[in-house]
């Protein structure tokens, strides 16, 4: 599957897809940067725009940004919204008119697809990280690196474990409802969420035709409400077919699952395997075995290596045009003065009932890696 993260853009296309977005004004280059020579920031102020922080990922996030960027003798200042491009757009203009100083921004568009002019207008004063959400061929001039998460590693791992829970099952003389393909539901992201798109695409693309897909169930809202709403009106339809496994998007939507399950009469983790995307919201039907495995995606790596990205880039003065995947350390790696991955992601390892509580990526636990 082609990566969306590898798309190349001439210049005319950027132009046209600039205009289509009403952003006509071309003449706002990418500010030139001087390399530093050294990750000591020396207190210069990095800006960044992200959505709000009351949500919890992203307010562990902030959190661990805060932490690197005083290790790294950095200011951050952040400025955040609810969830709203038009107003992101707003606070984006109010910063560059007010002249604060910024040596560089992290962005997390509200919106990906109408977030492009405010990165290329941060873009023209200081070098753009992007967090979250893929680089959209647009805004490529104007991104300078992307770290965080990879949506497609998480959808291959969801993937992975699904085939490793037949595989036992098996092993274990277990039959499945769907004989020869075990009968599989998907309750995901709401329709066209990116994230949701990306891991569905991945996880098929794993599995191939290992099961047989009942349906897949758009949730209303990413959470577990909408996870328990979703499930909850098809389960009266593929009872009675026989389900043998559940995948969810995000372990949030997957606990509403596990409710519907068990009001349906169904035992999670007995009677239906349930597989989900990353390690957010309640942590314990996994912990009871309720939940068959999750993926890490952390928060607190996440905003380390935004961070850090800003450090390198200005230590080296540029980036290095590839993909790099971090290894599953067990020890946080040393932060060095080389330029930076145009795209760094971080570990996406499976989290089980068996390893909760022994597995430390970054020498912390699935607690501290969450939270």
């Amino acid at each position: 599957m082609t990566r969306f993260y590898r798309a190349v853009v001439t210049v005319f296309a950027g132009a046209m897809a600039l205009l289509l977005t009403g952003c006509a004004d071309l003449s706002v280059a990418p500010a030139k940067i001087t390399k530093t020579g050294n990750l000591n920031g020396e207190r210069a102020t990095i800006v960044a725009f992200v959505v709000s922080t009351a949500n919890h990922y992203v307010g562990a996030e902030v959190e661990a940004m805060r932490d690197e960027a005083e290790r790294l003798d950095y200011r951050l200042e952040v400025i955040d919204n609810k969830f709203d491009q038009t107003e992101q757009n707003q606070q984006v203009r109010q910063f560059l008119a007010s002249g604060k100083p910024a040596a560089a921004f992290v962005y997390w568009p509200a919106n990906n697809d109408t977030g492009i002019n405010s990165a290329r207008l941060l873009a023209a004063r200081a070098p753009v990280v992007q967090l979250s959400g893929r680089v959209l061929p647009q805004a490529e001039p104007y991104i300078t690196a992307r770290p965080g998460q990879d949506n497609e590693a998480i959808g291959t791992t969801m993937g992975t474990m699904a085939l490793k829970a037949v595989d036992e099952a098996r092993a274990a003389g277990k039959e499945f409802h769907g004989k020869e393909r075990p009968n599989l539901l998907e309750i995901t992201y709401p329709s066209g969420y990116e994230a949701g798109v990306v891991r569905h695409d991945a996880f098929f693309e794993r599995v191939g035709d290992a099961f047989h897909l009942l349906s897949t169930e758009n949730a209303k809202t990413p959470d577990a409400q909408g996870g328990f709403t979703a499930a909850s009106q098809v389960l009266s339809k593929y009872k009675s077919r026989g389900i043998d496994i559940v995948v969810a998007g995000s372990n949030n939507i997957g606990t509403g699952v596990v409710k519907a399950l068990q009001q349906y009469g169904l035992r999670p983790g007995k009677d239906v395997t349930v597989v989900v995307g990353d390690f957010s919201g309640d942590q314990q039907p996994l912990i009871k075995g309720e939940i068959y495995s999750a993926v890490l995606q952390s928060p607190v790596i996440e905003g380390i290596l935004a961070i850090q990205t800003v450090a390198r880039f200005r230590a080296a003065g540029e980036v290095v045009d590839e993909v790099v995947h971090l290894p599953e350390a067990k020890a946080q790696p040393a932060v060095t003065d080389t330029a930076p991955s145009r795209f760094t992601y971080m570990p996406h390892p499976a989290i089980t009932p068996q390893n909760y509580a022994s597995l430390r990526v970054w020498g912390r636990s699935i607690r501290e890696l969450q939270f």
